[in-house]
Order: C-alpha cells, then structure tokens, then sequence
C-alpha cells in the first residue's frame, strides 16, 4: 500500500503534537488519521480523554481517502502534504418547534429566553424549551425584525421594529408576566426592517425601507418627546390609541440610497449597516460620520460581525456570503466568499464561541453551518424548513435557532466546543 508524508498541525495548543513528518497511508480517511493524532496524544500524556479530530488539507475538510482529495485538488503526493487538525463539530440535531401564526422574520435568543418576531403582527417570548410564554401585541403591520436591550433580573427591556414604521420599546417583568408598552418611536418614513442594541444597552439603531438609519436611547422615561410634523401636511389623525409614549431619535445617519436591511454594532463607538444599494457602511456613533464603505456588486440582506476574529460576514442576493475586514482601507477586498446557497441569503450569524464558524440562512429552505477554514461546503446543512428561511441565531449555550415562511421556529443542538484561539 502506498505511503504519504504528512506533517499535522493545530492551533488548539491542547491538542499540539511533534513538528514531524510522518509516513502515513495513501488512503487514509478521516477516522484513521484521527485515530492516529489520539494515539499520539496518547503517548505525551496518558489521562487523554480521546476526541474527533476533522482535518484540512489546502483550507478544505477532508470528506473522501487523502489520496483523492490531493488528486482532485491537484497537490503533490511527493511533497510532504500539511494537514491541520481541529475538533470536530458534531451534526447539530433539531430539538424543538415552535410555531406563529404567520411567517417568523425573526429572532433574537439567550441562556433563558428566545425573542422572535411574526408577520402575525406581534412578537412572541418562548423558553429555550420551546414554551410559548409571552405574546407582545401591539403593532398594526408585520413585525420585522426583534431586538432584547437588556436581560437581567425580573425586568426585561425588548425591541420590535414593523413594516407600521414604528419601534416599540417594551418592558417585560418576567415574575408577574406582563408586558408594557413604554416608548412608541417615531420617525422613519417607511418600514423598519432592522434595529440593533448597543452593548451598553443605553442605545439602539434602526435601519429602514426610507434608506435612513436612527439612533435612539433605549432608557426608558416617564417623558414624550414631540414629533415635528411637516408644516405643508395636515396631521393625521391616529386611527388607534397609542402605545407607549412618543420617543423622537438622538441622531440620524444618512448616505445609503436605498433601504437599510441590516445593522449592527461592532462597538459602542461603531455601528455597521447593510443596504440594497450593494454598500456595507460603518458609522462614527460620536460624530455621526461614515467611516468606511464597503461595496459589493448586489443586494445586501444581511450581516454580522465577530468580535472573536473581528470579521464582518455578509449575505446577497447572489447566494453567496462574504467575510470582509470592517477596518480596511480597500472597499471592495472581499477576504473569502461561502458559496453553497441556491437561493438569496437572508440572515448570516457568526457562533459566539468559535472564531471560524458560522451559520446561515436562505430563501432555499436550507440552514448552513460553515467553518470558515473551508470554504467550498458548508459543514453541515440543517434542511428542517419547508419554506424559505429568513432568520438564524445562537447562543453560547449551545443552541442554534432558524425561522422562517413555514412559521417555524426550530432550535438546534450543537456541540459548542470552546474557539481554538481561547484554548
């Protein structure tokens, strides 16, 4: 049988093993070499518990004998070939299923308690069980996009955005379990699409359908501010009570010259917006100026930043998602593209554990969890959808979330190993 060189390496400085060459079996698939790593652990230290490696060879997971993959691919077999090794992700297994009355645009989840919101007009409060807990009723439109400000204690304090043109500011006391209006903001002249907490939680963005990005207080006060109504338009009358008192926005962020799809805070000094109009923009918070622009070649629908790898991932319309360096001087250098979607892409969420993986959602019913050192397929698709998916999350405790036109909502579990870089 014919023998390979291969020298293995790994960032996981649990896991490192000799810096050597060894003589391994041309056809060696992924259980045998993983076998081989846990053999050698093995002999450095005898309390090794074993593990699942996956392996990398040229930035792609191994799937099929090295020597085919090195034959596909075009590498050498005479060269010693270098192999990265990495714990292997397990298939994450749908749990539960919740369900809206109309399609879930989207979801924002914890430790404790998932947020999603419904074309149903309303948003919903599950356990992470699957337990319905809470229906938040107050929009006259499709909800569109949800948003937790702060989780602690018995108050919570939660977002909705709607097609109605509103923000609704909501204060949940999880003891009595009742929910309250505080703040209906008003300001944006077309539907809100997407907001987004600051992480002080003091502050949140909105990005709407009238190309506009707001920024408002999350603090919640006893006070109304007055909206200023065109002087050439006589005010309308409310047709239904308001809920919550009148907030006006601190800050308006202008430059897109299309609808805001998505936003984002890369910090508290940063925020980041998606648009139709092929740009991702990263504003100043204290100056209110752009920053950076990056420029794509087709709709933004979604983004989302990592502040373990300090990337920024992006989904398009031409199925394809990106990962771009929100800090480059060079606009259109886009650092890799993830390339399996057959629909648009609508919601793209970095792990909040792991550095290189992320999950994806797309108008082709399917969910995908990529691990960016292999871009060429995804680790695994999650096909429990019958409909287009437009919402994906996750949280530190291992939990993956997706919804969409099928008005479910299902949760996933994961095997949230710690990130290479925090090993």
């Amino acid at each position: 049988m014919s023998q390979l060189q291969a020298r293995f390496f790994t960032e996981n400085k649990r896991y490192v093993i000799d810096d050597v060459p060894f003589s391994i079996p041309a056809d060696s698939e992924v259980q045998h070499l993983s076998n081989l790593i846990n053999k050698l652990l093995e002999a450095k230290n005898a309390s090794h518990n074993k593990v699942d490696f996956d392996f990398l060879v040229r930035g792609q997971f191994l799937r099929m004998p090295l020597s085919t993959h090195m034959d596909t691919e075009g590498i050498s077999t005479e060269e010693v070939v270098e192999i990265e090794y990495v714990e292997r992700i397990t298939a994450p297994e749908p749990e539960e299923c919740m369900m809206h009355d109309d399609w879930i645009s989207s979801v924002d989840a914890d430790a404790e308690c998932i947020l999603t919101g419904s074309y149903d007009k309303t948003a919903r409060i599950w356990s992470v069980e699957g337990k319905a807990v809470m229906t938040v009723a107050g929009h006259t439109d499709v909800v569109k996009d949800v948003a937790w400000v702060k989780r602690d204690g018995l108050t919570s304090l939660l977002l909705t955005a709607s097609l109605d043109q509103t923000i609704l500011l909501w204060e949940w006391n999880s003891e009595k379990n009742n929910v309250k209006a505080r703040h209906c903001c008003r300001g944006h002249t077309g539907s809100v699409d997407t907001v987004a907490t600051d992480p002080t939680g003091s502050k949140f963005c909105s990005g709407s359908w009238d190309k506009m990005l707001k920024i408002w207080s999350a603090v919640p006060t006893d006070e109304a501010d007055e909206v200023e109504e065109p002087g050439d338009r006589p005010r309308k009358k409310q047709k239904t009570q308001q809920l919550g008192l009148t907030r006006t926005p601190l800050m308006t962020l202008s430059g897109h010259n299309e609808a805001v799809s998505s936003v984002l805070w890369c910090d508290s000094e940063e925020v980041c917006s998606a648009s139709w109009d092929h740009t991702i923009r990263v504003w100043d918070m204290e100056t209110g100026g752009m920053k950076t622009t990056l420029t794509g070649s087709k709709v933004f629908n979604c983004i989302s930043y990592s502040p373990l790898c300090r990337r920024l991932a992006s989904g398009s319309t031409d199925r394809h998602i990106r990962l771009w360096d929100p800090r480059t001087k060079d606009g259109s250098l886009v650092l890799l593209s993830l390339t399996s979607h057959t629909g648009w892409v609508t919601a793209v969420k970095w792990s909040p554990s792991h550095e290189h993986q992320l999950v994806s959602g797309s108008l082709d019913n399917v969910v995908k969890l990529w691990d960016t050192r292999s871009c060429k397929a995804p680790l695994y698709d999650l096909a429990a959808h019958e409909d287009k998916v437009f919402c994906v999350d996750w949280t530190e405790s291992g939990l993956m979330l997706s919804g969409g036109a099928d008005n479910k909502l299902y949760t996933y579990r994961y095997s949230a190993c710690q990130t290479d870089a925090g090993a």
